[in-house]
């Protein structure tokens, strides 16, 4: 998706949302997250327009037509909305990678790949975020999630 990116910008600042097509998204479908960008008093906010069934998952909910700045969970929202602002103010993609560990010890890698998109041509309109989780075990990441709790209180 970053080289969809890249390539798709042709020397704009931000490439245009319609640069991406159902065929792109095909084999990471069900890894995206898929924001509007809004602004409310002067702070951006993030409609969520599509949600992965990985996504689903990790939440245990689909929450399209809801704001991210709303359902992410209060003990991480402050951190992560950071990635987010920093994606709009700088347009710029940005990815961040956490470590997630259950009580067993159990680890589940949690990344995320954040992509800015306009409709406009100046500012950033929509981002996808594209999230992959792994286990060093082959493990399903899913199970790990249910009872993990993030070492750096973050993902």
């Amino acid at each position: 998706m970053l080289k969809l990116w890249d390539r798709s910008k042709r020397g704009a600042v931000l490439p245009h949302t319609s640069a991406v097509h159902d065929e792109d998204l095909a084999r990471l479908r069900e890894k995206v997250l898929l924001l509007d960008v809004e602004w409310q008093d002067d702070e951006p906010r993030y409609l969520i327009r599509y949600q992965g069934s990985d996504i689903d998952r990790m939440h245990n909910r689909n929450c399209v037509g809801l704001y991210l700045n709303d359902v992410m969970e209060p003990s991480i929202r402050e951190k992560g909305l950071k990635t987010y602002r920093r994606v709009v103010d700088q347009r710029l993609p940005a990815f961040n990678s956490t470590v997630i560990q259950d009580e067993s010890g159990a680890t589940v890698h949690y990344e995320r790949l954040l992509l800015p998109f306009t409709w406009t041509g100046e500012q950033v309109d929509q981002i996808y975020s594209i999230v992959t989780l792994f286990t060093e075990d082959n493990q399903s990441p899913f199970q790990t999630l249910k009872s993990a709790r993030s070492r750096n209180d973050q993902p």
